[in-house]
């Protein structure tokens, strides 16, 4: 089968949820084609607003270079590119939060994110900062990685301001762009439902059999959902509306 070619140069922007950083997505990275520009900003994690504002430039830089953009975000990461999409060609969110207008990532993450997950999550003494419980992620986060990539990746966790929780988005860019969403079906950080739920009102749905941290226990299978929507971006076959869904297969 010959493979779709997009229309014009195709640039992949990830984004990372909270706690981790790019490192994240050098797996699946790895297993992504040479023909694709893929750029994996790294979040301050100060406030939504600044995390969103450093992915709105890279997007707007691809577009004025006149390149297509496929925008990902994993877990808190859909907050960020529902606040920095709307210039994007396509959207993706991987086992990710993804608000509706005027929520916080605290309204989402109360309908979605497991106690497991919320349990792991230790506010500093003077409730400035939120961080990971090194003790409780592996459970949370990683079951399905093993011992020596969950300590790995738990080594390199980094605080996040509390207020994040705070920020809401006014206008979800998914709600105006062509969106896909990933399910991560043995996710123990965020409810498997609710991202079934979120696949079904998206133009496109896919799922990885993989935990929160697909992109490190099943990055080939990340990847080829990634590699797909990229080589579909600006094709008539997923610039539909919500509500008109299509299942992405992989080969």
């Amino acid at each position: 089968m010959t493979a779709i070619r997009p229309e014009k140069d195709v640039d992949i922007i990830l984004v990372h949820g909270l706690f981790i950083g790019p490192w994240a997505w050098d797996r699946v990275r790895e297993h992504l084609p040479d023909e694709f520009t893929v750029h994996t900003p790294e979040l301050p994690f100060q406030s939504l607003a600044s995390d969103a504002a450093l992915v709105r430039g890279q997007v707007a830089s691809s577009v004025a270079a006149g390149r297509a953009v496929l925008l990902i975000g994993h877990s808190y990461g859909g907050m960020v590119i529902s606040e920095a999409g709307h210039d994007a060609t396509h959207l993706a969110y991987l086992a990710a939060l993804a608000p509706e207008p005027g929520q916080t990532t605290a309204d989402v993450a109360a309908g979605c994110v497991t106690d497991l997950c919320n349990a792991a999550m230790i506010p500093s003494d003077d409730g400035q900062t939120i961080s990971i419980d090194p003790e409780q992620a592996p459970a949370a986060w990683y079951h399905l990685s093993s011992s020596e990539d969950a300590a790995a990746s738990i080594a390199r966790h980094r605080s996040a301001q509390a207020s994040i929780f705070g920020e809401a988005v006014a206008r979800p860019a998914w709600l105006e762009r062509p969106s896909t969403y990933i399910q991560c079906t043995e996710d123990r950080a965020v409810d498997p439902g609710y991202q079934s739920s979120m696949s079904r009102r998206m133009v496109t749905l896919a799922s990885v059999s993989g935990d929160h941290s697909a992109f490190i226990s099943v990055p080939s299978k990340v990847a080829a959902v990634i590699e797909m929507l990229a080589r579909s971006c600006g094709a008539s076959s997923i610039g539909r509306s919500p509500g008109q869904e299509k299942r992405l297969t992989p080969p």
